[in-house]
């Protein structure tokens, strides 16, 4: 069909008609799409359980709260991790190192393929730790559950930053690492960059566990035990307390089921307008066709 064919027949289109024709298919266009979900930065905290607000995990940190625009990006949530919440201080029965972990995770229950992302900043100061006390130590991560279809957790997939020694807690080499369940914490070679957001993503295939830093694929667990995973039942971020103030700052936090790639470039500000092809691409292109057919329609009533 050509514009000309509809203009022959613009008195059985009505104007009204054309202008819903075109509304469904802009409708249409966009939820057809899979987007970013990106997890909520107001409101931020609750008693939990909850979809829509982030609540404890472990311990509550001392601080959750959007701080609005840091280091370039907009809406960024500060997990503060205060002295006053450490072991020595908390209540009876809370003092373990369980407990040194603090954080809070929200619930999302996605089914799979499935990718979460988050970006975490990391300031110079961070590496630069003290090897003879935990001052300067410093530790946060994004973790995640993945539950099989009795909602039952398989896996706790992590990936974060830490700068302290593994044998006596006190500052060590500053690095990135992994949790993997048959192995323990993995120390990624990866290079830290400083008083900059580093950008991590996992993302479960189906069949196994991709962990990207940036765009950068670091590393692959294929566990066989991640066959009865069904959902990605949540995503925490999280804190250590080394019994130490110190606040990380994190951005970009979602999940989807697209490339990490994609999710964060639905996060990053929209790139300049390029005009579009007379002729359109992609899954979509029929739609986009009618979409032109309908407003050709509609200004072609509208000069009559």
């Amino acid at each position: 069909m050509s514009p000309a064919t509809i203009a022959r027949r613009s008195t059985t289109f009505p104007t009204a008609t054309a202008l819903a024709f075109a509304t469904v298919l802009v409708t249409l266009s966009v939820t057809t799409s899979s987007h970013a979900t990106p997890l909520p930065t107001y409101p931020t905290t609750s008693a939990g359980p909850s979809t829509t607000a982030w609540f404890p995990d472990r311990y509550p940190p001392s601080g959750f709260q959007n701080v609005g625009t840091l280091f370039g990006r907009n809406d960024v949530l500060a997990l503060t991790i205060d002295d006053a919440d450490s072991a020595a201080l908390r209540p009876a029965g809370l003092s373990g190192t369980f407990y040194n972990t603090q954080g809070r995770k929200i619930d999302i229950d996605s089914t799979v393929p499935v990718t979460w992302i988050g970006s975490l900043y990391i300031p110079s100061a961070w590496g630069t730790p003290n090897p003879a006390d935990a001052l300067l130590t410093r530790q946060s991560d994004m973790w995640a559950t993945l539950s099989d279809a009795a909602n039952a957790p398989v896996a706790y997939p992590i990936i974060g930053f830490t700068n302290r020694d593994p044998v006596t807690f006190n500052g060590g080499t500053p690095r990135f690492r992994v949790w993997d369940p048959t192995i323990g914490w993995v120390d990624l070679a990866q290079p830290v960059t400083f008083d900059a957001w580093t950008n991590f993503s996992v993302t479960f295939t189906g069949t196994e566990l991709q962990y990207r830093i940036g765009t950068t694929l670091v590393y692959t667990d294929p566990n066989p035990a991640l066959a009865t995973v069904t959902q990605l039942s949540d995503v925490m971020l999280q804190g250590y307390n080394f019994g130490h103030d110190f606040v990380a700052n994190w951005s970009y936090v979602g999940y989807g089921q697209r490339t990490s790639a994609q999710l964060f470039a639905e996060f990053a500000p929209a790139a300049a307008h390029v005009a579009p092809t007379s002729v359109p691409v992609g899954p979509l292109a029929p739609v986009l066709s009618m979409l032109a057919i309908g407003l050709a329609a509609l200004r072609l009533n509208r000069r009559r």
